[in-house]
């Protein structure tokens, strides 16, 4: 064999094992067989949103555990201030009109529509410490001294998933124990009625005045003087007087 030929057939085989490499290691010669599978995507997702839908998942799941527990609390996890409650709404019903004239209660020096209900204390009570227990748990938002009132508590609560203010009026003042800002849960002791007729409860008989008032803004109002007004507070004999 001569030179040239040699040559040529060394030439051969070197173009030949280049080509070989080249084939094997260029994915776009791979075989279809070889490649790895595809992830399988609805046709309104994509690889760019996939985790985000994912995201929206987990957040509506939890949006909803959330929804659920505010609809746990609702009225039937309301309990009563006092014992006997139903018993004790015997003069001043939620939403009653009241004039010095035609009041249920006299002397009176009050008119308006009643944001709330009062409960009345039993002969026996007159002179004894009766306890008046938080109708919900939240936080304490006010305690102080009032006019009309003498010692006054304010709660914040969740009602059915929204805000609500609870009042609790004619209340011993230093009874209240709790500082504003405290948790109290439904059961626990809010303060005792005040003395009656005395500086406690501004001079008023020894009773309690209940109100529920929409949304998170403190008003300790006993009577609004338009009925419309009315609208902005519920009648909590619906979720405290019947059990």
């Amino acid at each position: 064999m001569t030179n040239g030929k040699i040559f040529l057939t060394v030439l051969f085989f070197v173009a030949l094992l280049t080509g070989f490499v080249f084939w094997q290691s260029n994915p776009f010669f791979v075989p279809v067989k070889n490649q790895p599978a595809q992830v399988s995507l609805s046709k309104n997702q994509s690889p760019q949103n996939s985790g985000k839908a994912s995201s929206d998942s987990n957040q509506t799941d939890q949006a909803a555990d959330r929804s659920s527990n505010y609809s746990a609390i609702s009225a039937t996890d309301f309990l009563p201030p006092l014992t006997r409650a139903s018993e004790r709404v015997t003069k001043k019903p939620f939403g009653i009109f009241i004039t010095p004239q035609t009041s249920p209660v006299q002397p009176e020096r009050f008119q308006g529509y009643h944001t709330g209900v009062d409960f009345e204390i039993f002969p026996s009570e007159l002179n004894a410490d009766v306890s008046v227990s938080a109708i919900c748990s939240g936080k304490l938002l006010l305690k102080k001294y009032a006019t009309g009132y003498g010692g006054v508590a304010v709660e914040s609560c969740t009602l059915d998933g929204s805000p609500v203010t609870v009042v609790y009026g004619h209340l011993k003042l230093d009874s209240i124990t709790a500082s504003s800002g405290d948790k109290i849960l439904a059961g626990d002791t809010v303060g005792i009625l005040g003395a009656d007729k005395s500086a406690e409860t501004d001079g008023e008989r020894k009773h309690l005045h209940l109100g529920i008032h929409k949304g998170n803004s403190v008003n300790i109002l006993g009577y609004v003087q338009d009925k419309v007004a009315l609208t902005d507070w519920l009648d909590p004999c619906l979720y405290v007087c019947q059990k």
